[in-house]
């Protein structure tokens, strides 16, 4: 008489449950490198911060146009083509002219601004310095002071006496080091009286943004650097966006770990026009802001 041998299937159900769940458990884990997620920015991990093997190329490099005005409705009066280098660490800031444009379009930048908007400008500095930027972004006063306050103070070495006239108000800022928040930053830009002119002026601009960025480049995370693109989105006029800012986070961050002092500036030279107060920018000085923005 044959013997019914007793059936084992609920051991092979146990085992099989076993090796699924360590499936499962494999797949949460390194979920980041099976399916990696194609919304995550390259260069970062799936926590979002800086990669280990992460190394910038040129591609991550860009140049936008920064304006600055002083209500939200008000037509722009302070243009800088801002050059961020990848490869070298290195953002550059370069204060145009309001009339660079005029000997080719027969106007002021702000007046271009008002005719074709922040995609015009950039046509029109393309046009007279062959650099094309890929960004603008309009900030007022309100605006611009936010995020030069997320970013922190400056200490910086006035060089002379200046009075600053701000409606019927006016406010004297002595020679040597003063230490300035967001709001007198934004007053000693755009309202200070600087009596050599503008290049004189755009040299106090320009160090002292670039003070502004060495000086505290150390204390940014990368929270604090989505602060920052989220108060340029958000700015009164800009083309800046999330996908824009994804495809140049991991380079910026490479920047802020690694950089030193990053931050310059360079003030264009060239001649005006008495009669239509154009600006007529030298040759050699195209060459310079073309090297400094990596078309040359």
């Amino acid at each position: 008489m044959s013997v019914r041998r007793k059936s084992n299937w609920y051991i092979y159900l146990i085992a099989f449950g076993i090796t699924l769940a360590f499936a499962f458990m494999a797949i949460i884990a390194f979920r980041s490198y099976l399916f990696p997620d194609s919304s995550q920015s390259e260069g970062l991990d799936a926590s979002g911060e800086l990669s280990d093997s992460f190394v910038p190329d040129s591609s991550q490099s860009f140049n936008m146009i920064v304006m600055i005005s002083d209500g939200e409705d008000d037509m722009p009066q302070l243009f800088i083509m801002t050059a961020y280098d990848a490869v070298e660490s290195r953002l550059t800031f370069i204060p145009i002219p309001n009339g660079i444009s005029v000997s080719l379009q027969g106007r002021t930048l702000p007046n271009v601004y008002s005719a074709k908007g922040g995609s015009g400008v950039i046509d029109a500095l393309n046009a007279v310095t062959g650099v094309e930027c890929t960004s603008y972004v309009v900030l007022d006063r309100s605006s611009f002071m936010n995020l030069a306050s997320a970013c922190g103070n400056v200490q910086f070495n006035v060089p002379r006496t200046i009075i600053i006239a701000d409606g019927v108000d006016a406010e004297t800022i002595n020679a040597g080091s003063q230490l300035f928040t967001s709001e007198m930053l934004y007053r000693y830009i755009m309202l200070a009286e600087y009596e050599d002119g503008e290049s004189y002026r755009f040299n106090m601009v320009g160090s002292i943004l670039a003070e502004l960025i060495n000086q505290n480049y150390n204390d940014i995370d990368s929270s604090l650097l989505d602060t920052f693109a989220s108060l340029l989105m958000s700015a009164p006029d800009t083309d800046i966006t999330e996908e824009k800012y994804n495809a140049h986070k991991a380079a910026l961050l490479n920047t802020i770990q690694y950089g030193t002092s990053p931050a310059e500036y360079y003030v264009p030279y060239g001649t005006y026009d008495d009669d239509d107060g154009g600006f007529v920018i030298s040759d050699n000085s195209i060459t310079t802001i073309r090297q400094k923005t990596g078309v040359e």
